[in-house]
């Protein structure tokens, strides 16, 4: 199995604090049917990974798919969508939900997601 960097990548964006196994489990689906890499942005607070996101990485090393991950101290959509437009490896964005990253934006006026270049995907929990 080869990990070395695929042309077409997934780009994750997560939060500490809604990481959610659906989310998970998409990021790393697409990835498989897309044959892509996983890039990975994680607001994350700590020096240990979460729990779930510690598995994800073990999934893809098992997948021996190439993955990269990033830690930010903050993480806002504007940033996710410059990210993946700067990026022309990327070909899909996964975050959890869409409501979730309006919250954390300061730049509510605009809607960064109308000028991402690639598709957005959604992995609303069930409630």
């Amino acid at each position: 199995m080869s990990c070395q960097e695929p042309e077409k990548k997934v780009l994750l964006a997560v939060r500490e604090d809604c990481i959610d196994q659906r989310l998970l489990n998409s990021a790393l689906n697409l990835c498989k049917r897309m044959d892509a890499g996983l890039e990975i942005l994680a607001i994350v607070k700590g020096e240990t990974l979460p729990q779930p996101l510690q598995v994800l990485l073990e999934a893809l090393r098992e997948e021996g798919l190439f993955f990269n991950l990033t830690r930010k101290p903050d993480l806002r959509r504007r940033d996710i969508v410059d990210y993946a437009n700067t990026h022309e490896c990327i070909s899909a964005v996964v975050i959890d939900s869409l409501e979730g990253w309006e919250t954390l934006a300061q730049d509510r006026s605009s809607d960064p997601w109308k000028k991402l270049e690639c598709p957005l995907v959604t992995a609303t929990p069930r409630k």
